[in-house]
Protein backbone atom coordinates (compact mmCIF):
# COMPACT_ATOMS: atom_id res chain seq x y z
CA UNK A 1 0.00 0.00 0.00
CA UNK A 2 2.90 2.17 0.74
CA UNK A 3 4.59 1.57 -2.89
CA UNK A 4 0.92 2.11 -4.64
CA UNK A 5 0.84 5.61 -2.71
CA UNK A 6 4.15 6.84 -3.51
CA UNK A 7 3.62 6.15 -7.25
CA UNK A 8 0.48 7.96 -7.14
CA UNK A 9 1.75 11.35 -5.53
CA UNK A 10 4.36 12.02 -8.02
CA UNK A 11 1.35 11.38 -11.14
CA UNK A 12 -0.49 13.93 -9.63
CA UNK A 13 2.48 16.68 -9.16
CA UNK A 14 3.11 16.03 -12.92
CA UNK A 15 -0.48 16.71 -13.34
CA UNK A 16 -0.35 19.79 -11.11
CA UNK A 17 2.50 21.07 -13.18
CA UNK A 18 0.89 20.88 -16.28
CA UNK A 19 -2.06 22.70 -15.18
CA UNK A 20 0.34 25.53 -13.63
CA UNK A 21 2.08 25.75 -17.51
CA UNK A 22 -0.80 25.82 -19.64
CA UNK A 23 -2.30 28.64 -17.21
CA UNK A 24 0.94 30.60 -17.45
CA UNK A 25 0.93 29.65 -21.19
CA UNK A 26 -2.67 31.35 -21.44
CA UNK A 27 -2.16 34.61 -19.57
CA UNK A 28 1.28 34.68 -21.27
CA UNK A 29 -0.38 34.60 -24.45
CA UNK A 30 -3.33 37.04 -23.70
CA UNK A 31 -0.69 39.59 -21.78
CA UNK A 32 1.46 39.21 -25.00
CA UNK A 33 -1.60 39.58 -27.08
CA UNK A 34 -2.94 42.79 -24.69
CA UNK A 35 0.45 44.41 -25.38
CA UNK A 36 0.21 43.80 -29.44
CA UNK A 37 -3.31 45.78 -29.05
CA UNK A 38 -1.99 48.41 -27.12
CA UNK A 39 1.11 48.92 -29.25
CA UNK A 40 -1.08 48.67 -32.31
CA UNK A 41 -3.53 51.25 -31.06
CA UNK A 42 -0.21 53.51 -30.18
CA UNK A 43 0.78 53.39 -33.49
CA UNK A 44 3.84 51.42 -32.79
CA UNK A 45 3.18 49.37 -36.08
CA UNK A 46 2.29 52.69 -37.89
CA UNK A 47 3.84 53.87 -41.00
CA UNK A 48 4.27 57.43 -38.95
CA UNK A 49 6.45 60.65 -40.24
CA UNK A 50 9.02 61.65 -37.99
CA UNK A 51 10.41 64.92 -38.35
CA UNK A 52 13.51 66.96 -36.74
CA UNK A 53 13.72 70.48 -35.51
CA UNK A 54 15.97 72.46 -33.63
CA UNK A 55 15.54 75.85 -31.98
CA UNK A 56 17.18 78.23 -29.68
CA UNK A 57 15.63 77.32 -26.37
CA UNK A 58 13.90 74.64 -24.83
CA UNK A 59 11.27 76.48 -22.90
CA UNK A 60 7.40 75.22 -22.78
CA UNK A 61 8.96 71.99 -24.83
CA UNK A 62 8.59 68.59 -23.17
CA UNK A 63 8.60 65.35 -24.37
CA UNK A 64 5.17 63.78 -25.12
CA UNK A 65 3.52 67.28 -26.19
CA UNK A 66 0.75 67.35 -28.77
CA UNK A 67 1.52 68.84 -32.34
CA UNK A 68 -2.10 70.05 -33.46
CA UNK A 69 -3.77 70.76 -36.75
CA UNK A 70 -6.87 72.83 -36.61
CA UNK A 71 -7.23 72.11 -32.84
CA UNK A 72 -6.99 68.51 -33.26
CA UNK A 73 -3.86 66.32 -32.71
CA UNK A 74 -2.00 65.10 -35.27
CA UNK A 75 0.75 64.02 -33.67
CA UNK A 76 3.52 64.34 -30.56
CA UNK A 77 7.34 65.34 -29.71
CA UNK A 78 9.16 61.47 -29.40
CA UNK A 79 12.55 63.30 -28.10
CA UNK A 80 14.03 66.62 -26.69
CA UNK A 81 18.44 66.81 -26.76
CA UNK A 82 20.84 69.91 -25.95
CA UNK A 83 23.20 70.17 -27.96
CA UNK A 84 26.98 71.14 -27.21
CA UNK A 85 26.35 74.12 -28.79
CA UNK A 86 23.75 74.99 -26.94
CA UNK A 87 20.79 74.39 -29.19
CA UNK A 88 17.90 72.44 -28.76
CA UNK A 89 17.48 69.23 -30.93
CA UNK A 90 13.77 67.34 -30.83
CA UNK A 91 12.02 64.91 -32.94
CA UNK A 92 8.50 64.54 -33.66
CA UNK A 93 5.78 62.14 -34.74
CA UNK A 94 3.08 62.55 -37.56
CA UNK A 95 0.12 59.83 -37.71
CA UNK A 96 -0.13 57.48 -40.75
CA UNK A 97 -3.23 59.02 -41.80
CA UNK A 98 -2.24 63.01 -40.99
CA UNK A 99 1.30 62.55 -43.18
CA UNK A 100 -0.39 64.37 -46.20
CA UNK A 101 -0.71 67.33 -43.84
CA UNK A 102 2.85 68.33 -43.48
CA UNK A 103 3.81 69.00 -46.88
CA UNK A 104 7.38 70.64 -47.58
CA UNK A 105 7.37 74.41 -46.79
CA UNK A 106 4.68 73.57 -43.98
CA UNK A 107 6.23 74.88 -40.30
CA UNK A 108 5.46 74.80 -36.68
CA UNK A 109 4.48 77.01 -33.93
CA UNK A 110 4.94 77.10 -30.38
CA UNK A 111 2.19 78.54 -28.65
CA UNK A 112 2.96 79.34 -25.41
CA UNK A 113 1.21 81.78 -22.31
CA UNK A 114 -2.08 79.46 -23.41
CA UNK A 115 -4.62 79.15 -20.47
CA UNK A 116 -3.65 75.25 -19.94
CA UNK A 117 -0.19 74.39 -20.81
CA UNK A 118 1.42 74.82 -24.77
CA UNK A 119 0.95 73.12 -27.81
CA UNK A 120 2.77 72.87 -30.95
CA UNK A 121 0.97 74.12 -33.97
CA UNK A 122 1.30 72.26 -37.91
CA UNK A 123 0.92 75.24 -40.50
CA UNK A 124 0.35 73.82 -43.95
CA UNK A 125 1.88 75.25 -46.77
CA UNK A 126 -1.16 76.63 -48.80
CA UNK A 127 0.43 75.44 -51.82
CA UNK A 128 2.73 72.74 -51.90
CA UNK A 129 1.54 69.33 -52.21
CA UNK A 130 4.87 67.40 -51.89
CA UNK A 131 5.34 66.00 -48.18
CA UNK A 132 8.03 65.82 -46.04
CA UNK A 133 10.30 62.85 -45.77
CA UNK A 134 10.91 60.60 -42.63
CA UNK A 135 14.19 62.90 -40.43
CA UNK A 136 13.51 65.91 -43.02
CA UNK A 137 13.58 69.01 -41.08
CA UNK A 138 11.14 71.39 -39.84
CA UNK A 139 11.17 74.85 -39.17
CA UNK A 140 9.86 75.76 -35.56
CA UNK A 141 8.77 79.53 -34.47
CA UNK A 142 7.80 80.56 -30.88
CA UNK A 143 4.18 82.58 -30.67
CA UNK A 144 3.97 84.21 -27.65
CA UNK A 145 0.25 84.53 -27.11
CA UNK A 146 0.32 87.12 -24.33
CA UNK A 147 2.72 88.96 -26.24
CA UNK A 148 0.85 88.94 -29.84
CA UNK A 149 -2.52 89.95 -27.71
CA UNK A 150 -0.62 92.92 -26.06
CA UNK A 151 1.00 94.27 -29.39
CA UNK A 152 -2.96 93.86 -30.46
CA UNK A 153 -4.60 95.42 -27.82
CA UNK A 154 -1.81 98.33 -28.44
CA UNK A 155 -2.29 98.87 -32.19
CA UNK A 156 -5.97 99.53 -31.21
CA UNK A 157 -5.24 101.41 -28.05
CA UNK A 158 -3.00 103.61 -29.80
CA UNK A 159 -5.17 105.47 -32.64
CA UNK A 160 -7.56 106.08 -29.69
CA UNK A 161 -5.53 107.72 -27.52
CA UNK A 162 -4.02 110.08 -30.84
CA UNK A 163 -7.90 110.64 -31.27
CA UNK A 164 -8.60 111.27 -27.54
CA UNK A 165 -5.65 113.35 -27.49
CA UNK A 166 -6.41 115.42 -30.46
CA UNK A 167 -9.62 116.00 -29.51
CA UNK A 168 -8.15 117.34 -25.98
CA UNK A 169 -5.95 120.01 -28.23
CA UNK A 170 -9.02 120.82 -30.07
CA UNK A 171 -10.91 121.67 -26.84
CA UNK A 172 -7.85 123.45 -25.18
CA UNK A 173 -7.60 125.57 -28.26
CA UNK A 174 -7.34 128.82 -27.56
CA UNK A 175 -8.76 130.46 -30.77
CA UNK A 176 -10.66 127.84 -32.38
CA UNK A 177 -11.51 125.54 -28.76
CA UNK A 178 -14.08 125.48 -25.62
CA UNK A 179 -12.71 128.44 -24.35
CA UNK A 180 -13.00 130.74 -27.37
CA UNK A 181 -16.43 129.01 -27.67
CA UNK A 182 -17.58 130.09 -24.22
CA UNK A 183 -16.08 133.60 -24.52
CA UNK A 184 -18.07 133.90 -28.02
CA UNK A 185 -20.72 132.79 -26.26
CA UNK A 186 -20.58 135.25 -23.23
CA UNK A 187 -20.72 138.10 -25.82
CA UNK A 188 -23.71 136.86 -27.96
CA UNK A 189 -25.56 137.07 -24.42
CA UNK A 190 -24.29 140.64 -23.28
CA UNK A 191 -25.10 141.64 -27.03
CA UNK A 192 -28.71 140.20 -26.50
CA UNK A 193 -29.10 142.09 -23.35
CA UNK A 194 -28.27 145.16 -24.50
CA UNK A 195 -30.52 145.01 -27.19
CA UNK A 196 -33.46 144.01 -25.04
CA UNK A 197 -32.68 146.65 -22.52
CA UNK A 198 -32.90 149.24 -25.91
CA UNK A 199 -36.18 147.52 -27.12
CA UNK A 200 -37.11 147.77 -23.41
CA UNK A 201 -36.57 151.90 -23.30
CA UNK A 202 -38.16 152.26 -26.49
CA UNK A 203 -41.04 150.53 -25.61
CA UNK A 204 -41.91 153.21 -22.45
CA UNK A 205 -41.30 156.37 -24.86
CA UNK A 206 -45.06 157.78 -25.59
CA UNK A 207 -44.20 157.81 -28.98
CA UNK A 208 -43.76 154.66 -29.71
CA UNK A 209 -47.04 153.69 -27.77
CA UNK A 210 -48.43 156.48 -29.84
CA UNK A 211 -47.26 154.65 -33.05
CA UNK A 212 -48.46 151.23 -32.07
CA UNK A 213 -52.14 152.98 -31.34
CA UNK A 214 -51.81 154.27 -34.70
CA UNK A 215 -50.67 151.10 -36.52
CA UNK A 216 -53.31 149.19 -34.58
CA UNK A 217 -55.90 151.42 -35.63
CA UNK A 218 -55.39 151.38 -39.06
CA UNK A 219 -54.33 147.38 -39.36
CA UNK A 220 -58.36 147.53 -37.95
CA UNK A 221 -59.36 150.16 -40.38
CA UNK A 222 -57.72 147.91 -42.98
CA UNK A 223 -59.10 144.65 -41.36
CA UNK A 224 -63.14 146.67 -42.36
CA UNK A 225 -62.27 147.55 -45.62
CA UNK A 226 -60.98 144.15 -46.44
CA UNK A 227 -64.14 142.69 -45.09
CA UNK A 228 -66.41 145.10 -47.33
CA UNK A 229 -64.10 144.75 -50.03
CA UNK A 230 -65.53 141.15 -49.74
CA UNK A 231 -69.39 141.45 -49.09
CA UNK A 232 -68.98 144.06 -52.56
CA UNK A 233 -67.56 141.34 -54.33
CA UNK A 234 -70.04 138.84 -52.87
CA UNK A 235 -73.05 141.36 -53.82
CA UNK A 236 -71.25 141.67 -57.34
CA UNK A 237 -71.35 138.14 -57.96
CA UNK A 238 -74.77 137.70 -56.81
CA UNK A 239 -75.89 140.38 -59.36
CA UNK A 240 -73.86 138.86 -62.21
CA UNK A 241 -75.65 135.69 -61.63
CA UNK A 242 -78.91 136.92 -61.82
CA UNK A 243 -77.93 139.15 -64.80
CA UNK A 244 -76.75 135.88 -66.58
CA UNK A 245 -79.96 134.04 -65.27
CA UNK A 246 -82.54 136.37 -66.91
CA UNK A 247 -79.82 136.65 -70.07
CA UNK A 248 -80.33 132.78 -70.36
CA UNK A 249 -84.08 133.43 -69.81
CA UNK A 250 -84.52 136.04 -72.44
CA UNK A 251 -82.35 134.08 -75.20
CA UNK A 252 -84.65 131.03 -74.41
CA UNK A 253 -87.88 133.34 -74.58
CA UNK A 254 -86.23 134.90 -78.22
CA UNK A 255 -85.66 131.71 -79.40
CA UNK A 256 -89.09 130.42 -78.67
CA UNK A 257 -90.49 133.39 -80.47
CA UNK A 258 -88.40 133.28 -83.73
CA UNK A 259 -89.64 129.39 -83.83
CA UNK A 260 -93.25 130.69 -83.70
CA UNK A 261 -92.47 133.16 -86.63
CA UNK A 262 -91.24 130.57 -88.66
CA UNK A 263 -93.93 128.36 -88.14
CA UNK A 264 -96.77 130.81 -88.64
CA UNK A 265 -95.20 132.20 -92.16
CA UNK A 266 -94.75 128.61 -92.78
CA UNK A 267 -98.80 127.76 -92.16
CA UNK A 268 -99.25 130.81 -94.21
CA UNK A 269 -97.41 129.72 -97.33
CA UNK A 270 -99.11 126.61 -96.86
CA UNK A 271 -102.52 128.25 -96.74
CA UNK A 272 -101.42 130.15 -99.75
CA UNK A 273 -100.74 127.77 -102.18
CA UNK A 274 -104.33 125.99 -101.30
CA UNK A 275 -107.63 126.03 -103.69
CA UNK A 276 -109.39 128.75 -101.69
CA UNK A 277 -106.34 130.45 -100.25
CA UNK A 278 -104.93 131.36 -103.69
CA UNK A 279 -108.42 133.34 -103.92
CA UNK A 280 -108.51 134.88 -100.39
CA UNK A 281 -104.79 135.78 -99.53
CA UNK A 282 -103.01 135.49 -103.39
CA UNK A 283 -99.13 135.06 -103.46
CA UNK A 284 -97.79 138.52 -104.08
CA UNK A 285 -95.43 138.60 -106.75
CA UNK A 286 -91.55 138.02 -106.06
CA UNK A 287 -90.83 141.75 -107.84
CA UNK A 288 -94.34 143.42 -106.98
CA UNK A 289 -93.22 144.94 -103.95
CA UNK A 290 -90.06 146.73 -106.34
CA UNK A 291 -92.09 147.67 -109.46
CA UNK A 292 -92.55 151.12 -109.81
CA UNK A 293 -95.99 152.54 -108.87
CA UNK A 294 -97.90 154.41 -112.18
Amino acid sequence: MTSSLNTHLPAQHGHALRKLLVVTAIAAGVLLGLGFWLAKKQGAFDDNLVLRFTTQSGEHLSNGMKVVYQGFPVGQVKSLELTSSGQIQGALEVKEKYRSLATMGSTLELASAKLVGAELILRKHPTSTDSFKNNDAIDLKHFDLAHDLEKKVLEKIDPAIARVMAVTAEISDPNKGLPATLGNINKTLVSTEKLLNSLNARAQDPRVDHMLTNLDLGSASMVRNAELTEKTMQSARQVLGSTQKVMESTQKTMESTNSLVQKTEQTLQDFRQGGVGKWIAPARPANSASAPKN
